[in-house]
């Protein structure tokens, strides 16, 4: 799968962040994960135990590949047009890429050594975060703030980023929202006169959850589990996504809706709730150890993944081939 370094190459302007946003819009939403309804601000991140390419079906893997890489081809067509257009001042770079759709697999407990080392990890993104911004500084990064010269400078920019400015909706003929501007015209350099295909990802996500969660042998290993780690002291949770959720309320204040249960007298300063964080880790990670929890969400997700895949594997297959087509289409503008 194309990384997020690898996009900040090919998009290297904040105005393309701009854009991604606007294409984002018109793809299919990235599908749900285990974490809380209203996750705490800050809690970033890769969790501990959470590996997005285990049990990763080949088919769906070659399609979730597609996407990224042809998002990024419509970025650099896009920025091409505004500097043919002779807009060539944009805000100052920042990390470009936003995620197609993806399947997440169910949250693994994290290994005892993760959870003795850094519990869950829920501050570990922030930690690097802010060595990434020491670093910068030592080395004269300046952290001005962009701004247009004039007003009439960013709408003119609008216009021919989007074909509309001052929240203007550009309409087609039927009378249903599209891009105009340098976003149209990449876009069509790279779909042609249709919309982009439609992704099967997030039907094929629902379906394996469902399967998933319907099997026996996982109902029966986590309840086994949730008893285990009442056994050690810690509070009756759901699942590893459950623990996590928990956790991140050693840290940050509750919001108004937290998904289920939470620690009573949190948040707690940094040592404190990274004590009882690593105190949960480690209890579920022994837990998941115990009563063979990890192995029975491994195979119950392959499973359940397979036969959403083989379900819908003739409308992935042909999403699979209409973005191979778009990217190849998009390869081809830029070499003219």
């Amino acid at each position: 799968m194309l990384h997020h370094e690898r996009l900040g190459k090919l998009l290297p302007t904040a105005a393309m962040v701009g854009v991604l946003a606007m294409l984002a819009a018109c793809s299919p939403e990235p599908s749900t994960s285990d974490e809380a309804a209203e996750p705490p601000a800050g809690s970033g991140g890769q969790p501990a135990g959470a590996d997005p390419a285990s049990g990763q079906h080949p088919l769906l893997a070659a399609a979730l590949e597609m996407d990224p890489q042809v998002r990024a081809v419509v970025g650099r067509l896009t920025e091409a047009c505004l500097r043919d257009a002779g807009i060539d001042r944009f805000p100052a770079q920042l990390p470009a890429g936003l995620p197609g759709p993806v399947v997440v697999p169910p949250q693994q407990s994290p290994t005892l050594d993760e959870a003795e080392a850094n519990g869950y990890g829920i501050r570990a993104a922030e930690t690097a975060d802010q060595a990434d911004a020491d670093a910068g500084a030592g080395a004269g990064a300046t952290t001005e703030r962009f701004t247009w010269p004039s007003p009439a400078e960013e709408r003119r920019y609008q216009e021919a980023l989007t074909g509309a400015a001052d929240g203007e909706t550009l309409t087609d003929d039927a009378g249903n929202p599209t891009l105009g501007g340098c976003v149209g015209e990449a876009r069509s350099a790279v779909y042609g006169e249709v919309a982009a295909p439609p992704s099967p990802v997030t039907v094929i996500d629902e379906a394996a959850r469902a399967g998933y969660a319907a099997d026996p042998t996982v109902t029966s290993a986590t309840a086994a589990w949730s008893d285990c780690l009442q056994q050690a002291g810690q509070p009756q949770l759901l699942d590893p996504a459950d623990a996590r959720r928990f956790a991140q309320y050693f840290h940050y204040p509750v919001g108004e809706r937290p998904g289920g249960p939470v620690p009573e007298g949190g948040p707690w300063p940094a040592e404190v709730a990274r004590e009882k964080e690593i105190g949960l880790a480690v209890a579920d990670a022994g837990c998941a150890d115990r009563t063979g929890l990890r192995e029975a969400q491994r195979l119950a997700w392959e499973k359940a993944l397979d036969a959403a895949v083989d379900r819908h594997g003739a409308e992935l297959s042909g999403y699979r081939d209409a973005m191979a087509a778009a990217l190849r289409q998009g390869q081809q503008a830029i070499a003219d």
